[in-house]
């Protein structure tokens, strides 16, 4: 009989904790009395995907003031308005803006403005449209391969004939979003989530483009926690979901539950997450387990981008040899 997959391997080589969450976390429930979120609006780019979908969801769990979703898919995003308005409870009223280009500076001047007229304040802003382009150097066409930097979905990890080589999205797209987040909060307090992804440190074929620009994304949100300290940052993985985003050898793998990142946002919106601001936070991770040693992860930085391992400074690197 033939070995059983190590369907955790994939998960393994960014897992800070020892115990792994893929399926159910109790802490991370969307029906959490302590993850609640009365009073507070979000909005949520990328809402027609199935990670997109799972965050929308958890927010109308933890009914929240109102949701504000987009979507370049209409049926998709009509789909989904329809699903949480069925279940809403609690006043929670919802908000959907399609055609909208997240990667054109008038587009998203109008989404924010429409989305202040229907709701006042957004209070959390969650980047979650992706692109994911796989393109081995020197083989793929170098138009479509800029397509992670410069390639637009408003849900995320659609394929590849659905983009186009004009748009924008993992780095120009979050970027104008949180320009408008913080415009509209002159108090310069609030949160912004933006997903990420747990192989920044990995180096897959074909994901020379995906990859760097997911990179470029974490760091612009480590400087936006630092130029606006009033803000509350957070870069998160999502784990290895069953959408359109894995290629096909790696499918087997795809079973972290998109629940699990709808209920990490909410976690991250409450106060119990003030110490994890300006980190790198994943949905397999403990988060109990982590506050147990909180100093530690302060101290070393354990949940920031690192730049190598060399260790710079007077005298140079201290040789093994």
């Amino acid at each position: 009989m033939a070995d059983q997959p190590d369907y955790d391997a994939i998960t393994w080589p960014v897992q800070l904790t020892s115990k792994v969450h893929r399926k159910n976390n109790p802490l991370l429930n969307p029906s959490n009395p302590a993850l609640s979120a009365a009073g507070k609006t979000v909005l949520i780019t990328g809402a027609t995907g199935g990670i997109g979908r799972a965050i929308a969801e958890a927010w109308r769990t933890a009914g929240a003031k109102a949701i504000v979703i987009t979507g370049r898919n209409q049926k998709r995003l009509q789909e989904v308005v329809e699903k949480l308005e069925a279940t809403v409870q609690d006043g929670t009223t919802v908000h959907s803006f399609g055609s909208i280009d997240i990667t054109k500076e008038e587009d998203v001047a109008t989404l924010w403005k429409k989305a202040g007229e229907a709701v006042g304040r957004i209070d959390v802003l969650v980047n979650n449209a992706g692109s994911l382009t796989q393109a081995m150097i020197g083989k793929g066409d170098p138009g479509k391969w800029w397509q992670d930097f410069v390639g637009f979905l408003s849900f995320p990890y659609a394929p590849l004939w659905l983009l186009t080589p004009t748009q924008e999205v993992n780095v120009k797209a979050v970027h104008l979003n949180v320009h408008h987040f913080l415009a509209q909060a002159p108090d310069g307090k609030g949160t912004v989530i933006s997903v990420s992804t747990g192989t920044l440190g990995d180096m897959y074929p074909d994901f020379s483009s995906y990859i760097p620009s997911k990179l470029a994304q974490t760091k612009f949100m480590e400087f936006l926690h630092h130029e606006q300290p009033g803000i509350r940052t957070f870069s998160l993985f999502p784990g290895l979901v069953a959408t359109d985003m894995p290629p096909k050898q790696y499918l087997e793998y795809a079973l972290d539950d998109p629940m699990l990142t709808g209920g990490l946002t909410l976690f991250l919106s409450t106060e119990r997450a003030e110490w994890l601001r300006g980190s790198m936070v994943s949905v397999n991770w403990d988060y109990e387990e982590m506050e147990m040693h909180k100093e530690e992860i302060l101290e070393k930085r354990l949940t920031k981008l690192a730049f190598c391992d060399a260790k710079f400074g007077k005298g140079g690197h201290p040789w093994a040899t």
